[in-house]
């Protein structure tokens, strides 16, 4: 892991192009490999679908200055300002949801910053400029929105299926850092690592589920004030509670066993409303020089992965889409050999940020 910059060197052997955009689109393994020279980044994806076929993914650099949206694909140009939106979306019951926010979810964002940005009637429009930092940042009330804009349409045409949601958004700015902001909901992850063969590493977002206390008690309040929502087990013929703890609308009997583990996510219309689709966000900066590595998973990773196994496994494979392939692989075997789950979908995405070449200061 080097601190070399990314220029097309960057992706030799980092494997095919395909998209993950339908059923016919099954295969053992599929994979996208892009680098954006001037913002520093070299980014591969590695999904490995089951049976059921219910994770998507979406990779697009979004143009604030110009109002529009590209998929991304091989040598990406990036200017001041643009943003590289990465997002992983975990589908239940169906993949339609999924579906929804894989073709939705960032032109949404688009569409909403673009209008937040027109000066109101008869008014001048502020120059948002943060020195040193570019004006055109996402707002996390835009993204917050656009979950929620995704979350109706998901009820609406998609009703028995939902999906956890985790994005990420890498904005160059015009020192040449680069800002990472990640908004989620549900129990995808994402986390970062820095430092000398990624030493130093942490979660840049937190599971929702019900091993959260702040939302376990967010769940059980909205149960006791206006119904609904219930924590609690599933029981067997003896009534002993077996299974995971979950949200259900009532209390579990044979006319009611709808649940779901996690407490927030996308769609879900036929669950209990305390499940909300409210992303959480946070952010930070990468300096110009600054080499770190993202991972953003579904859980087909975390479940059977910690953060130390997934450092060991980075620090010997400098090439993303092998380490994206190898972390993929592996979270199969583990799977099958080493746990009672069922085989999921895994979809991984790793990210370099390394040092970025940074024009405009010459310009």
């Amino acid at each position: 892991a080097g601190h070399t910059r990314v220029d097309d060197k960057t992706l030799v052997g980092m494997g095919g192009m395909t998209s993950c955009v339908s059923a016919q689109d099954l295969a053992f393994c599929r994979e996208l490999s892009s680098c954006v020279p001037r913002m520093g980044v070299a980014c591969a994806v590695c999904q490995i679908p089951s049976r059921k076929d219910e994770d998507r993914y979406a990779a697009n650099m979004m143009s604030l200055k110009k109002g529009e949206i590209t998929t991304l694909s091989g040598t990406c140009d990036a200017q001041v300002g643009d943003t590289l939106c990465l997002g992983v979306y975990d589908g239940h019951g169906g993949r339609a949801c999924a579906d929804i926010l894989q073709e939705k979810l960032h032109s949404e964002i688009v569409s909403r910053v673009m209008a937040g940005q027109q000066p109101a009637q008869g008014s001048k429009q502020e120059d948002t400029k943060t020195e040193g930092l570019g004006k055109y940042t996402i707002p996390s009330k835009f993204i917050k929105d656009s979950y929620k804009a995704v979350d109706e349409m998901s009820k609406e045409s998609a009703q028995f299926c939902g999906s956890c949601a985790i994005d990420v958004f890498i904005t160059l700015h015009a020192d040449g850092s680069r800002l990472v902001k990640c908004s989620w909901v549900g129990d995808s992850r994402a986390a970062c690592f820095r430092s000398t063969r990624y030493k130093v590493f942490k979660d840049i977002s937190v599971d929702h589920s019900l091993s959260r206390e702040d939302e376990k008690k967010r769940i059980v309040e909205f149960g006791e004030t206006q119904g609904g929502a219930v924590v609690t087990r599933r029981r067997n013929r003896n009534g002993e509670p077996v299974g995971p703890w979950a949200v259900f609308t009532a209390p579990p009997d044979d006319k009611n066993n709808l649940s779901l583990m996690m407490t927030r996510s996308i769609g879900d219309g036929h669950h209990s409303k305390a499940v909300i689709a409210e992303p959480e966000v946070t952010e930070f900066l990468v300096k110009k020089d600054e080499h770190v590595r993202l991972v953003i998973a579904s859980d087909g990773l975390w479940r059977v992965f910690e953060n130390k196994s997934v450092r060991k496994m980075l620090k010997s494979v400098p090439n993303p889409i092998r380490a994206a392939n190898r972390l993929a692989v592996e979270s199969v075997y583990r799977t099958q050999r080493h746990t009672h789950f069922k085989l999921d979908d895994v979809t991984i995405i790793v990210v370099d940020i390394v040092a970025s070449v940074n024009e405009a200061e010459t310009e």
